[in-house]
């Protein structure tokens, strides 16, 4: 059987989709931010101390991330 659906509740329901999706977005957005702050200090780090390891690990999660973005868009 079909089960009736408001359209109050549809609506309810629709609106606290939209605000988890709007939540999850600025929460992914705040952890690439800090991601990419993090990588940067790492890699400031990595030159002054003459790692090239870490260096090259860095700078490769932060070009992923750039790549990330750009498939994004």
């Amino acid at each position: 059987m079909n089960k009736q659906v408001y359209p109050a509740n549809q609506l309810r329901v629709f609106i606290n989709t939209i605000n988890d999706l709007s939540a999850e977005l600025l929460l992914q957005e705040a952890i690439d931010d800090y991601n990419r702050k993090l990588y940067l200090e790492k890699i400031e780090a990595s030159l002054v101390e003459k790692d090239e390891e870490k260096f090259m690990i860095y700078t490769s999660k932060l070009k992923e991330m750039d790549n990330e973005d750009a498939a994004e868009e």
